[in-house]
């Protein structure tokens, strides 16, 4: 064999070994159970098991992205299997859900509803080892009780969020969500930086064998309900003592409300008058009442039941103030009024909307159908239209359900669209083929034996429309295909809310940083453009094919191993050891080195090419580089990296701390002085958003001794400690070369 078919066979055996390397760290460094309790885990749930206890162990956190219907539960209860006291959050409604998946898989964990929280209830377990918070989208907002309460809950535990839609409206729902385990690192970060904590697949990957969509698509109707000037003609109402301005936003919510039905505007401007005739008699009695106040006066029947006027705040001395205000309430009251007259004359284009429904449970005959809408008087109306013209309809909502013969329980109606546990189904007499439903049922609810999605108005948030289909697309659904359809809007609504053209940039930027399986509403943008946390997963797949356990036994241990592969671009991928944390590298198209999915995604599919020889000279030139780059990057902590207000509050908290060991005396210190080493690692490392804002109440406290000190080192406790430049081993470096 001469020296250039020794080179060749050598360089293929390199490159083959360092494929096969990837593979094991990146993919067996840790395992999933195939089977908990009598459930059986798919492929990719396995896979996400995998990933997340990385996470867990490495970041303390991670948020599970999965598209709806790809069985989120049971990867969350498969890694609560490693955990002593386990800790499930979410909506109340999902609790009887997560109750059969615990029995099924045979956990122990404790609940408790974020409602629960949001009302200042205490946690069944106030410490645990791993938090699941479900539905996590809920903590978008960080100034809420309950995202408070849930925070401190996850001071000092593993965190798993759960959401197909952690990003709702703008970028910082998603940033408040990661806070919870990454504190105030998350403002920080860049999406790449972020997205190594997310696990998501797409519902679209062929694999995973879930029906295809079609749709969606629009149904007009064939009368124009032309309201908008009336409505942007009402004078402004005069607001609680507390609210502010209310014009405009009380406008706006109408005309949603239009957009919906007849049915939601003529309750929503019959609850208007209530609200006006309730300040009329408070301001007469010289009380400006505040918003809270103002709802606790209720409206029934045309009737309204006064709270005592007395009770609430006192207006002043001015009384030209009261005058004014009395005024502007009547005007408004009575413009209200004239137009609840007008409406009786107005063609009603429920009627309509209840016909779409028809020609749509017509065309899809057999198969079970839900309706969403926003507004329960939107469900009321239409389906009193509807059951006398349709058989098997139902209607549910917050306050329960009914079909055409009275009343029926909740559980009763979802029962008939949940996969089927066995058994013969209703009779023809109880069967519903068409629930007519608020999105009271649109979250973490499995409705997969429908097959048809309506949306009867298009919501502000476009995840609510991802959420609605998701429920009856799921795995291990028995249809190949979902129908979606959405009754259009009034084109005045439309004009004035420019609903599609909100929704669509919404839907932009959640395609773009988290990801997006397909258009969720009529003439909506596909995504072409794959996120940071969809990039990862197929970069994961990419490392499945790689697995060659025969080669994996006889790989040399001395590392790194050098491999070189033909490619169209020079650069390096380098796979590098942190502790137990194994890191991917890469650097393509000029750039340095980079953590960024859409760079390791690139040279991961160049390491297809074809072998080639290495030369020591560019394995010197890329192990500087990425020494460079770790030196940077370890010296951020692994996203440790605060705001300035949040650097602000650390070194302050930092320069008490060396002032606490300075004024102590002398026979104090030696005790004192691990404690604050402690404390001052504390305040390196990244830490969770429970823990800064006690951090925060620490900074101010009056008392500061060694009792002070073991609170702050305490903060840290569990923390993944912070990276140093000596942490760092390279494992391989596959080298990236044009051909010569």
């Amino acid at each position: 064999m001469n020296a250039s078919v020794a080179d060749h066979v050598a360089g293929e055996k390199a490159l083959a070994v360092a494929r096969t390397l990837l593979a094991r760290e990146l993919l067996e460094s840790e395992t999933s159970p195939a089977t908990i309790g009598d459930v059986t885990l798919h492929a990719h749930q396995r896979e996400a098991v995998v990933r997340i206890r990385a996470l867990l162990r490495t970041a303390s956190g991670a948020l599970l992205a999965d598209s709806t219907g790809l069985g989120k539960t049971f990867v969350a209860l498969a890694l609560a299997h490693g955990f002593e006291r386990v800790l499930i959050i979410a909506p109340a409604a999902l609790r009887e859900s997560w109750r059969q998946a615990i029995a099924r898989t045979r956990v122990t964990a404790s609940f408790v509803s974020l409602e629960a929280l949001s009302r200042g209830a205490h946690s069944p377990l106030e410490t645990a080892d791993l938090m699941i918070v479900d539905e996590a989208h809920h903590l978008r907002n960080p100034r809420t009780k309950c995202y408070d309460a849930i925070a401190a809950l996850c001071a000092r535990s593993r965190v798993l969020l759960m959401s197909a839609t952690p990003l709702q409206n703008r970028r910082d729902d998603l940033v408040a969500q990661l806070a919870v385990f990454l504190g105030d690192a998350a403002v920080t970060a860049t999406d790449a930086e972020l997205s190594r904590f997310i696990v998501r697949r797409r519902a679209e990957d062929r694999a995973l064998r879930l029906p295809s969509v079609h749709g969606p698509r629009w149904i007009a109707l064939p009368i124009a309900d032309e309201l908008l000037d009336d409505l942007l003609a009402l004078p402004p109402p005069v607001p609680g003592a507390d609210e502010g301005t209310a014009g405009a936003l009380v406008r706006y919510s109408l005309v949603r409300q239009w957009s919906s039905s007849r049915a939601a505007l003529v309750a929503a401007l019959r609850r208007r008058v209530a609200r006006a005739v309730a300040l009329m008699t408070s301001l007469e009695a010289g009380r400006w009442p505040s918003r809270h106040q103002l709802a606790a006066w209720s409206y029934a029947e045309q009737a309204v039941q006064l709270a005592f006027p007395e009770m609430v705040t006192a207006l002043g001395a001015d009384q030209s103030d009261l005058s004014t205000m009395l005024e502007a309430v009547r005007h408004h009251a009575d413009a209200l009024r004239d137009l609840l007259i007008r409406l009786r004359d107005i063609p009603d284009p429920d009627p309509e909307r209840a016909s779409a429904l028809i020609d749509i449970c017509t065309a899809h005959r057999g198969t079970r159908i839900i309706a969403f809408t926003q507004y329960a008087e939107t469900v009321s109306a239409l389906s009193r239209l509807l059951m006398p013209r349709l058989p098997g309809v139902a209607a549910l909502t917050a306050r329960g359900g009914r079909v055409a013969g009275g009343r029926i329980l909740r559980r009763d109606v979802l029962t008939q669209f949940a996969p089927r546990a066995g058994g013969s189904d209703v009779g023809a007499a109880e069967r519903i083929d068409l629930l007519v439903t608020t999105d009271v049922v649109s979250e973490g609810l499995d409705l997969q034996r429908a097959s048809v999605v309506v949306h009867l108005d298009l919501p502000w948030n476009p995840a609510r429309l991802e959420q609605r289909v998701g429920r009856v697309r799921r795995l291990g659904s028995l249809h190949d295909a979902v129908f979606v359809y959405a009754l259009a809007p009034p084109i005045d609504s439309e004009r004035m809310l420019r609903v599609i053209e909100r929704l669509e940039k919404k839907l932009g930027l959640a395609g773009r940083t988290v990801g997006l399986d397909s258009a969720v509403m009529p003439g909506a943008l596909r995504f072409d453009e794959t996120a940071p946390p969809e990039l990862a997963s197929e970069t994961h797949a990419l490392l499945q094919s790689w697995r060659e356990p025969a080669l994996a036994a006889g790989s040399p241990t001395i590392s790194p191993i050098h491999a070189g592969v033909t490619a169209d671009n020079d650069g390096f991928l380098a796979l590098l050891a942190a502790g137990t944390e194994r890191l991917l590298v890469a650097a393509v198209d000029g750039g340095g080195p980079s953590l960024d999915p859409a760079v390791v995604g690139r040279a991961l599919t160049l390491c297809l090419g074809s072998a080639r020889a290495t030369h020591a000279a560019e394995i010197v030139l890329a192990t500087e580089a990425i020494h460079s780059w770790w030196k940077d990057w370890s010296a951020r902590g692994q996203l440790a990296v605060c705001s300035p207000a949040g650097a602000r509050l650390r070194a302050h908290v930092a320069a008490r701390i060396r002032s606490v060991l300075a004024e102590a005396p002398r026979h104090e210190r030696p005790a004192l002085t691990p404690l604050a080493s402690r404390a001052q690692q504390a305040l390196s490392i990244s830490l969770g958003a429970g823990a800064e804002r006690k951090l925060v109440a620490l900074e101010s406290a009056a008392r500061r001794d060694a009792e002070w000190l073991g609170a702050i080192a305490a903060l840290g406790d569990g923390r993944p400690a912070r990276r140093t430049p000596q942490d760092l081993r390279i494992l391989l470096i596959v080298l990236l070369r044009h051909s010569s």
